[in-house]
C-alpha cells in the first residue's frame, strides 16, 4: 500500500526542513507551496530532492491541501503540517491501522507547553476530532467527498467541517495512538491575539451555516459566550488557567465589536448558500 504525505507549506522553511527530515524513507512526499518566494523551493530541491514541489493555489490551507492532494499518486493521503515533527514510525502505524479502516486518526503531542495567551497549543490525545495536521484518508474516498471545503479561506474550521462531513456520512475512523505527530506550541503576537478573537471568527460562521446549524445567529453567538464561560469555571485546568482566563476576558471585552461583524457575514454566507443551492 502506497502512502503519498502531502504537506502544506507557506513561509515556513525552516520548520519544514525538520518535518521533511522525518520522512526521507516515505514513498512520496509532495510540498504544497502556497509562499511568494522561491526559498521553500530552494529548501526541497537542494535537500529532500526526492519531494514533490509544487506552487499552491494561495487561496487558503483547504485550497492548498487539495492542491497537494490532487498531485497524490498513493492509494493513501497522509497529511502534515509544515511545523509538526512526525514520529520515525508514523507512516509504519498509519499503514498497520490503514487494514481496517477508511480514515486514521493519528495522535498529536504538543509538548513545551507554557501558561500563557501567547501560545497556541494543538494536542490530539485519543481522537475523535481529526485534526489536519494528522490523519491520512483513502485517496479515493477523499476525491469521493470533494477534499477540504475551499470556501474555508483561512484556518479555522475546514477540518472540522470535513470531519463532520465524515461522521455524517459514517465511515470507518480507526484511531493510531501510535502514529504520532508532534506539534510545537506556535507562538502568537498581540497582533494575531486580536485577529483570532475579532475578524477571524467568521469561519466559526460558516462552520454553522455549513453544518446546517438552526440556532438563531445573535442567540447562537451570546450561548457560546456563556458556555465557555461556565466551562471556564467548572472545568478549571489548573496548569493553564491564566491563558484560558486571559482569552475569555478578551471575548467578553471583544464581543460587542465582534458580534455585528459576524452577523453582516452570517447573512453574507447565507445568501451564497442559498444561492448555490436553491432547494
Amino acid at each position: 500500500m502506497k502512502i503519498s504525505v502531502v504537506i502544506p507549506t507557506c513561509h515556513r522553511p525552516a520548520s519544514l526542513a525538520r518535518c521533511l527530515e522525518k520522512l526521507l524513507g516515505a514513498e512520496e512526499v509532495i510540498v504544497t507551496d502556497d509562499s511568494r518566494d522561491d526559498a521553500t523551493k530552494e529548501l526541497v530541491e537542494k535537500n529532500v530532492p526526492r519531494a514533490i514541489w509544487t506552487r499552491g493555489p494561495q487561496r487558503g490551507p483547504a485550497a492548498n491541501r487539495n492542491h497537494g492532494a490532487r498531485a497524490a499518486a498513493g492509494e493513501w493521503i497522509a497529511f502534515v503540517d509544515d511545523d509538526c515533527v512526525p514520529d520515525e514510525k508514523w507512516l509504519d502505524a498509519i499503514r498497520c491501522a490503514a487494514e481496517d479502516a477508511d480514515i486514521v486518526e493519528g495522535k498529536t503531542l504538543c509538548p513545551g507547553q507554557r501558561d500563557t495567551p501567547f501560545e497556541e497549543h494543538v494536542e490530539n490525545l485519543t481522537g475523535g476530532v481529526l485534526w489536519s495536521c494528522n490523519f491520512a484518508i483513502r485517496r479515493a474516498l477523499f476525491e469521493q467527498m470533494g477534499g477540504f471545503d475551499e470556501d474555508f479561506l483561512e484556518a479555522g474550521g475546514e477540518d472540522m467541517e470535513f470531519a463532520w462531513r465524515v461522521a455524517r456520512a459514517g465511515h470507518r475512523v480507526v484511531f493510531a495512538p501510535t502514529a504520532v505527530v508532534v506539534h510545537p506550541p506556535r507562538r502568537l503576537t498581540w497582533p494575531m491575539l486580536w485577529r483570532r478573537a475579532t475578524w477571524q471568527q467568521r469561519w466559526g460562521v460558516l462552520y454553522g451555516v455549513k453544518t446546517g446549524a438552526r440556532t438563531p445567529f445573535f442567540l447562537a453567538a451570546c450561548l457560546d459566550l456563556l458556555r465557555t464561560t461556565l466551562h471556564l469555571v467548572t472545568r478549571f485546568e489548573r496548569g493553564h488557567w491564566r491563558a484560558s482566563v486571559f482569552r475569555q476576558v478578551l471575548k467578553w471585552l471583544t464581543f460587542p465589536l465582534v458580534l455585528p461583524y459576524l452577523a453582516v457575514w452570517d447573512f453574507r454566507f447565507r445568501r451564497r448558500a442559498r444561492r448555490l443551492d436553491p432547494a
